[in-house]
């Protein structure tokens, strides 16, 4: 009789559950949840991340979604909360692929969806991990980026780059609103390079532009890339610089100081002071501060002035020690003035050490700023971190040296305790002494370890990568 008893509860027991797991949600039968992926094909790369997007919908209410892909251990469950009910929701998940996949491969992607009802229903997409996603790459031959234009020399602006895409170019196109140029150039056969070459007349009135080249790929997920470049068009040099390196070199690579900007102008006359660390210096004048061209002034075979990039050769300054130069581009007329420098000597730099008591006090040079590891704007840090101080030059007294590493965009002021001494760097690498003008400038620097060369004869900062 006991037993028949049990097996009577047991039997009902189960008839219980079933009907609890049958209806566990407690929630009405409803239509089928929908899903619209934003895309059936998804490009990756090993250690890229993806996205997945789609909108999802239920006339009652979502539950959850499950993303699954087993060959990568993908198998995530998102559930939503039923109070209130969610009827949409929008998936935006990422997930980087495993490093140690190949290129070739494929996968699909799995989604299924619940609602409160019960009901599920699935969805593929397909993972192909063969994307590219490099933009274009637009190597700009002239101008250049802040590219003087001498108006009275010519008015064609030559335009001048290479684009360069593995997946292949797609279509490119020319910009500058101010000058009326809107130009497509529709590529056939997807080359994977490319060359444009055309020349543009500009107004005879001088004027800044912003010329801008766009590149679109042809991958299934096009790239694009974009430049902008800066023109000066004017009648006369608004700036000179000083080059002390050969004709070729990269002078975007540094991050302050080089070319040099000139020190005092009068009309066409650009006077500067420059310091040559040894005899037979070899320099060149620049008309614009990206690189040699177009404007680059040197000697020809006769010793005479010349503007041309090609042709140019150097300009010798004999004996090492301190020069004023001066320069007319327009007459094509130089002199260089050795000279002895008169200004303060800060001794003993290298050896300074911070104090509160002034007589224990030793002069020492540090810097304040952003983007420089290790440095703040506040005074504190840069007293007591010695890494920061900057040492005399052996070999010049007016200038003061170290090494600091570049975080990214930099701006500083060098700085002894108490501010004295202290010089400002402002715009165009211009270290002046306080009291003198406000304002530090940011200038953009790649990360790295640089060469700091505070010269407080010249007032100007030398910082170029090592």
């Amino acid at each position: 009789m006991k037993k028949n008893v049990f097996l009577i509860f047991l039997a009902l027991f189960a008839v219980l559950l079933n009907g609890c797991q049958n209806n566990e949600s407690d929630f009405p039968s409803s239509d089928n949840p929908t899903v619209v992926v934003a895309t059936k094909e998804i490009y990756g790369a090993p250690t890229r991340k993806f996205e997945i997007k789609a909108a999802l919908a239920d006339d009652l209410g979502l539950k959850s979604i499950h993303i699954q892909i087993p060959e990568l251990s993908l198998d995530k469950m998102i559930t939503f909360a039923t109070d209130p009910l969610l009827k949409t929701y929008d998936l935006s998940y990422f997930f980087e692929v495993p490093a140690g996949r190949g290129t070739s491969e494929a996968f699909k992607i799995k989604l299924t969806i619940t609602d409160v009802s019960g009901n599920s229903i699935d969805e593929e997409i397909n993972l192909r991990l063969d994307g590219e996603f490099a933009a274009p790459a637009i190597s700009m031959i002239t101008p250049k980026e802040g590219a003087v234009i001498l108006l009275s020399t010519s008015n064609l602006m030559p335009v001048n780059f290479v684009v360069n895409d593995d997946s292949g170019i797609d279509n490119i196109q020319i910009k500058c609103e101010a000058l009326g140029i809107d130009e497509t150039i529709q590529l056939s056969g997807s080359p994977q390079s490319y060359t444009f070459n055309k020349n543009y007349t500009l107004p005879v009135t001088a004027n800044n532009y912003v010329l801008t080249i766009t590149a679109k790929d042809k991958f299934a997920i096009p790239n694009t890339g974009s430049l902008n470049i800066n023109i000066v068009a004017t009648n006369e040099y608004p700036a000179i610089y000083l080059v002390d390196q050969p004709k070729g070199t990269n002078l975007t690579t540094d991050a302050v100081g080089v070319p040099m900007y000139f020190h005092n102008k009068t009309g066409q006359d650009f006077e500067f002071k420059y310091y040559a660390d040894k005899d037979n210096k070899e320099i060149y004048f620049l008309g614009q501060e990206s690189g040699f061209g177009p404007h680059c002034f040197g000697l020809d075979a006769s010793g005479n002035l010349i503007d041309d990039e090609a042709a140019s050769t150097p300009i010798i300054l004999p004996v090492k020690g301190y020069y004023v130069i001066k320069i007319n581009p327009n007459t094509l007329k130089y002199t260089a003035v050795k000279y002895t420098p008169s200004s303060k000597v800060w001794a003993d730099v290298a050896n300074g050490l911070w104090h509160d008591v002034e007589a224990q006090r030793k002069p020492f040079v540090s810097v304040c700023g952003g983007g420089i590891q290790g440095a703040t704007w506040d005074t504190w840090d840069a007293w007591v971190q010695t890494g920061l101080h900057l040492a005399n030059n052996p070999n010049n007294p007016y200038q003061l040296m170290g090494e600091y590493t570049l975080t990214g965009t930099m701006e500083a002021t060098f700085t002894g305790q108490w501010w004295n001494p202290s010089w400002r760097l402002i715009k165009n690498g211009i270290a002046t002494m306080s009291p003198g003008e406000n304002g530090n400038a940011k200038y953009p620097a790649a990360p790295g370890v640089y060469k700091v060369v505070l010269d407080t004869e010249l007032e100007r900062a030398f910082i170029t990568k090592k």
